[in-house]
């Protein structure tokens, strides 16, 4: 038996707040105080985390073409583990996480922490809101909460592996492609600047929501999903062959796999 009581921090990138639930639900299953770091907005920042032996991390990611976002990876950097354990989350929109989670689980590694379980869970599709819609569910949370649960029993027994098995393949495939557009003020919008709120890139300009700097641009939907007027769409959409793949092919519920 382990007797010494861990700190558990969890870390997430979740511009639409899907990875967010997630991570949160697990975090439920365990004992103790729980210590968030919300790392969606923290592009810009410098801040540093050095997590020790006693802590355990739950860091979540969403899922962008089977890969981590870029700009996530860019952040989890600055997240510094020391013999630390760690529970590596990735969210995709019930399509397919591919390499997602291998590599969350590399990154966390090569920052010295011990993977000792992942999760691939679901949350509504960035692109579209009749697939994986309204997810993370009651049912996912319930899942998360029992999977953090039996984590939190594994690691009190001292029952746990180091270092997991966990799909994808390496080399990983390609990411997301460098796309110029950007969801835009349309007809609907009443300058709410909710849209601006919520931009991790701060693509948006605050005063007129109308302007975007494109390059900027994750494509993470955030802006599209948090507007109530419909008032924010991509132009002459270049992802309609997608959404119309995703909203054919992918609508069947899948539900989220664990391992430890």
């Amino acid at each position: 038996m382990e007797d010494n009581m861990k700190n558990i921090h969890l870390f997430y990138f979740s511009p639409t707040h899907t990875t967010k639930r997630s991570v949160q639900g697990i975090g439920k299953g365990f004992e103790g105080e729980v210590i968030e770091h919300d790392l969606t907005f923290a592009c810009d920042s410098d801040e540093e985390f050095n997590l020790g032996e006693n802590d355990i991390a739950i860091v979540g990611v969403p899922v962008y073409a089977g890969r981590v976002p870029e700009i996530a990876a860019n952040i989890l950097k600055r997240v510094h583990g020391n013999n630390t354990l760690a529970v590596a989350v990735v969210v995709y929109g019930n399509r397919a996480f591919e390499d997602a989670l291998l590599e969350l689980k590399n990154i966390l590694k090569e920052n010295c922490f011990s993977v000792i379980a992942g999760g691939a869970f679901i949350g509504e599709h960035s692109y579209s809101k009749k697939v994986g819609a309204k997810r993370p569910d009651n049912n996912d949370i319930e899942i998360a909460i029992n999977f953090g649960k039996k984590i939190d029993e594994l690691v009190k027994e001292g029952n746990y592996k180091n270092d997991i098995d966990v799909p994808g393949n390496f080399p990983y495939r390609d990411g997301m492609p460098k796309m110029n557009f950007a969801p835009m003020a349309n007809d609907n919008c009443i300058y709410c600047r909710k849209c601006w709120s919520v931009c991790p890139v701060g693509a948006i300009d605050q005063r007129k929501p109308d302007i975007v700097q494109v390059e900027k641009c994750i494509r993470c939907y955030a802006c599209v999903k948090v507007c109530t007027f419909d008032g924010r769409e991509i132009p002459n959409n270049p992802l309609g062959k997608i959404i119309n793949f995703l909203e054919t092919t992918c609508m069947d519920r899948k539900e989220p796999e664990l391992f430890y």
